[in-house]
């Protein structure tokens, strides 16, 4: 909804009431949480909601007066409006008050947004969509932003800020950095964060964004400022969520029993019961028996016992489960000091029985002015969060839904799917637990002794502890077919990591303007950042079913003797930095700074690297000549450079040589042997990123931003084979250069504009190509001299699948034929190099984000949408049965599409019958064109709908609620996608995301 100046305000008669509504926004049209809203001269006060809406009783002549720290308070005189929307200032000189505002991350300065890439997540769709997880509630919030789900509830998301930088793979490497409140913290921190904590968030994308925080933010950065009280007294909110989790989305239709009992006669394989007792079957094994009549009879009688039962084990073994989540917190104050105190508590239950994942989180926040010359804030946040996997022995439940017959159930006490197990055997196999517990606290001065100059400080400690604890009875499956004695049955492993970050940072700024035209800013800083990892782990056998580790056999010797493993790893970072920033009449901008950093991870050589930026912003709208335009109201077109050097996932035993002792010994002496093979050449990555930025609104009502951008990643480095004589196989080495080039779009339109109704659209589109542009010592890198399949090839994706491409099913023999380079190449021959090409990228390089938010009076329905294109997954094919796994489920359809006898045309699935090791090993180890599957898919990603209550009836009912609304919210409903497997995000059939439904009540007080 587009605020509207106080001189426009519409005026609508009413005759019954007196009932004012309205929304708050800042500048930018985010929306203001927390504005006091009062009638002067009476204590008739309201709260702006977590969206910036609020319910006022006034009386005509009356005066409103609205409120915020940090804000430019405003007022008007109420003449009978039916709704008043209010667009607030920041105030950045309050020295002649007694207010002074901070911020709590001294590096969120407003010149970078002049020319960098700062992009603002929409906080109200973060909140409004039920998840307990902070990374995938994030999946749509920003172009260029993705977060991918890679599996069942408690695992790890994957978040990239313009794919990867690095050709190393994983998170460690490739991932953001986190900064709340000017500390940096964990991946695990911020992933349990509360939303309702949170007051903004900005994605920083490019080198301007990025480079004052040095070798650390290579890879972007995602900054999280808290919410702070106030200072018009307390106010209480409580929001509460309560719903289910639903099973989520069925990715393949599997056989029900008729089906699966030809498949089996089919295959002709004497251990699944279709073709056991089958007619077939005593045909050929008892054509001389003269009881061969009454063996078919009753086998046949046996067949139909197990017709009887049709078990769906979808609906069996996944379930919904509760899903709940409590927030209350306080924050008030006055003029001189502020508090905000919150607790929440969150409970999401997976689809599997036993999983699910709990989160426990409090802050605090305390404010307080230094006389007129300042303010110090202390933050302070806690968190417990625990997860629980699912229980079962080698096969997961999930699993287990795609394994299991349709003629089983759960009360039969023989499985043909599991030879030689009941089906209790196949659960309560193990117990596995993880728990995250952090604590962080850091302090924020902010000193302005002379207009223009602003001394700040942040000093902060984050400190996280993982501890996690999988424990197999002795009396399980597993251990009791393990062939070892029952003294030595029983494994109880335990890991316990703590990792701790300490931040400090100190910033001098100095702004002045000069005959209301020229705007000069210039500053230094010096930060420190130190980094200690500590892990202990031990896993013990002989516990047999007790679950400590008081109960480890410490006598046994050999293979399952008790172990114990330890590693420490500290690194540290010092840096010193400056900034230059000029503005010519809010028409041009110029940005430039300057970063030195020093790592403790590099040889003492190498251990000094530069980040530099420098930007240029020009806004034509702001000439006098088109001022006044209706139509195109902002134009502003920012281009940007710099270079950062890329540290990330690099230990000191990569460039330094770092030793551990071994757990072996000799004459009674500890040996000590290298972690890795050190490479004391080795250099930092080096990141060189450009954007073009453009910005544009049309009649204050559809606003539209275009960045095109080009992030180029030399000395990218990579653990390299090496000859195995050095005693090691691999070497850290500077290997090649990575380019991630792409464009990102977004669009807000605010399409209708009344007293009662409102209407905003609002879509983005990002689109990254990532190609590998060179590998110094070579074209492609394979992982072994015999490997067919290069990790990376210089002009394609560091994550392309290769294969070769399938020409179908040879209808003579049953088995593929590729298509090669000299001609048609059939399954059962070798495959070399020159066989396989690029078939698709596993990361979708397209994706974003679109929905709308429609109001009517009370009423107020949000929607989005999230989707990915491009990308293309591997089908597990795990449930197309052979002759040897047909004991198993398969597929609905397996019948018509597989090969079974000479002459069968048109066949998806090659013959059941292998004969050629080769061919069985081709199609196992490789993919090819037709054991793919475009991974595109458009996700319901959030639904809410919310009544906000009318103040009027609060006040003669529930005088002491000041607001309350009642919301029906949902989020990952539906995913239209024509993958046939089960989630074409995760690329796994048992990692798609649920379904949430909620009931949303907030209420302040």
């Amino acid at each position: 909804m587009q605020p509207l100046p106080l001189q426009a305000i519409h005026t609508v008669q009413q005759s019954s009431t007196d009932v004012l509504r309205g929304k708050v926004t800042d500048s930018q049209g985010g929306e203001l949480p927390g504005v006091t809203v009062k009638v002067e001269g009476t204590r008739r006060v309201t709260v702006t909601d977590a969206q910036g809406n609020y319910t006022l009783n006034v009386r005509p002549g009356e005066t409103v007066r609205f409120s915020y720290l940090g804000m430019k308070g405003q007022s008007f005189k109420y003449r009978r409006q039916a709704r008043a929307n209010i667009s607030m200032q920041e105030d950045d000189n309050m020295l002649n008050e007694v207010s002074v505002k901070a911020r709590t991350n001294i590096n969120a300065i407003d010149v970078r947004a002049r020319a960098g890439v700062v992009d603002q997540v929409n906080m109200k769709l973060v909140t409004e969509k039920p998840s307990i997880d902070m990374g995938l509630a994030l999946q749509g919030a920003v172009p260029g932003l993705l977060v991918m789900n890679t599996g069942e509830l408690g695992k790890t998301p994957e978040l990239r800020i313009r794919g990867n930088s690095s050709l190393r793979r994983g998170n460690v490497s490739n991932e953001p950095l986190y900064v709340l409140d000017g500390k940096i913290i964990t991946a695990e921190t911020f992933y349990n964060l509360n939303p309702m904590d949170i007051s903004e968030m900005k994605v920083l994308k490019d080198a301007v964004a990025c480079a004052l925080y040095g070798v650390k933010a290579a890879n972007g950065v995602i900054e999280i400022t808290s919410k702070r009280g106030n200072s018009e007294g307390t106010t209480i909110n409580y929001n509460f969520n309560m719903g289910i989790t639903t099973r989520g989305r069925r990715g393949l239709k599997l056989m029900e029993t008729s089906e699966k009992l030809e498949l089996e006669r089919l295959m002709r394989n004497p251990a699944a019961p279709g073709y056991r007792y089958s007619a077939d079957y005593y045909n050929r094994y008892e054509s001389d028996n003269p009881n061969k009549a009454q063996l078919i009879a009753e086998g046949e009688k046996l067949l139909n016992n197990l017709r009887q039962t049709n078990t769906d084990w979808f609906k069996e073994l996944l379930r919904n489960s509760i899903y709940t989540r409590h927030t209350i917190s306080m924050r008030g104050g006055n003029e001189e000091s502020s508090y905000f105190a919150s607790f929440n508590y969150t409970k999401q239950g997976g689809r599997i029985k036993g999983n699910d994942k709990e989160h426990i989180g409090v802050s605090l926040n305390l404010d307080k002015t230094l006389g007129k010359i300042g303010y110090a804030m202390i933050s302070m946040n806690g968190s417990y969060a625990k997860v629980n996997t699912p229980v079962g022995t080698s096969n997961d439940p999930t699993q287990l839904v795609y394994d299991l017959n349709p003629y089983e159930s759960p009360a039969s006490g023989k499985l043909y799917s599991y030879p030689g197990r009941t089906f209790s055997d196949l659960f309560n196999q193990y117990q596995e637990k993880s728990s995250d517990k952090s604590v962080g606290v850091s302090l924020n001065l902010s000193l302005t002794p002379i207009k223009g100059l602003d001394i700040e400080y942040v000093g902060g400690i984050d400190y996280l502890l993982d501890e996690s604890n999988k424990f197999t009875p002795g009396s399980s499956y597993s251990e009791r077919n393990s062939g070892v004695a029952e003294y030595q049955r029983g494994i109880l492993q335990r890991a316990k990591n703590t990792t701790t970050n300490i931040s400090s940072n100190l910033r001098v700024t100095y702004e002045k303007t000069f005959n209301e035209k020229h705007s000069v800013t210039v500053g230094a800083n010096f930060d420190y950042y130190r980094s200690i990892y500590d892990n202990i782990g031990t896993i013990g056998y002989g516990v047999g079913d007790i679950n400590s580790t008081s109960a480890i056999n410490h006598s046994i010797t050999g293979v399952r003797r008790e172990r114990t493993s330890g590693k420490k790893d500290r690194n540290a970072q010092i840096g010193a930095g400056l900034l230059a920033s000029y503005t010519y009449s809010d028409l041009y901008d110029a940005y430039a700074s300057y970063k030195r950093d020093g790592s403790s991870i590099l040889p003492t050589d190498k251990r000094w690297n530069n980040a530099w930026a420098v930007g240029l912003g020009w806004t034509p709208s702001n000439y006098n000549f088109l001022k006044g335009n209706k139509l195109l109201t902002r134009l502003n077109l920012r281009t940007s450079y710099g270079v950062i050097a890329n540290l990330n996932g690099v230990s000191a035993s990569s460039t330094v040589a770092t030793f551990s002792y071994l757990e072996s010994s000799y004459e009674n002496q500890r040996q000590l042997s290298l972690i890795s093979l050190f490479n004391e050449n080795l250099k930092p990555e080096v990141t060189k990123s450009f954007d073009v930025m453009l910005t544009t609104e049309l009649m204050k009502r559809l606003t539209l931003n275009i960045n095109l951008y080009k992030r180029r990643t030399e000395q990218a480095l990579l653990d390299v084979p090496i000859p195995t004589s050095t005693g090691f196989n691999t070497l850290k080495r500077n290997i090649g250069i990575l380019d991630n080039n792409g464009i990102e779009a977004s669009a807000n339109w605010r399409v209708l504009q009344l007293p009662d109704w409102s209407l905003s659209l609002f879509g983005s589109l990002a689109y990254n190509n990532n190609k590998v542009i060179d590998l110094y010592y070579a074209h492609e890198i394979y992982t072994s001299d015999d490997a067919i399949v290069p990790d990376y090839e210089v002009g394609k994706s560091y994550d392309m699948i290769y294969g070769p491409r399938s020409l179908g099913i040879n209808p003579l023999t049953g088995y593929p034929v590729f298509s090669t380079p000299n001609g048609e190449k059939q399954a059962s021959e070798p495959l070399t190099r020159e066989d396989v090409v690029a078939l698709g990228h596993s990361t979708p390089p397209y994706s974003g984000s679109f929905g709308m938010n429609l109001g009517y009076k009370s009423f107020e329905l949000d929607m989005n949408f999230y989707y990915n294109f491009g990308g293309k997954k591997q089908f597990n094919y795990t449930y197309v049965r052979n002759y040897d796994h047909v004991k198993k489920n398969a597929a609905s359809g397996q019948i018509d599409n597989m090969w079974f006898k000479s002459g069968d045309e048109n066949k998806i699935y090659p013959t059941p019958f292998w004969t050629s090791a080769v061919a069985e090993d081709n199609l196992s180890r490789f993919a090819n064109s037709r054991t793919l599957g475009n991974s595109n898919f458009i996700r319901l990603s959030m639904l809410s709908l919310r009544y906000r209550i009318p103040g009027n009836l609060l006040k003669r009912n529930l005088p002491f609620i000041r607001f309350a609304s009642v919301a029906l919210q949902a989020s990952n409903l539906f995913n239209w996608t024509s993958y046939s497997e089960s989630d074409p995000e995760s690329g796994t059939l048992a990692g798609t995301l649920q379904p949430v439904y909620t009931l949303n009540v907030n209420l302040t007080f």
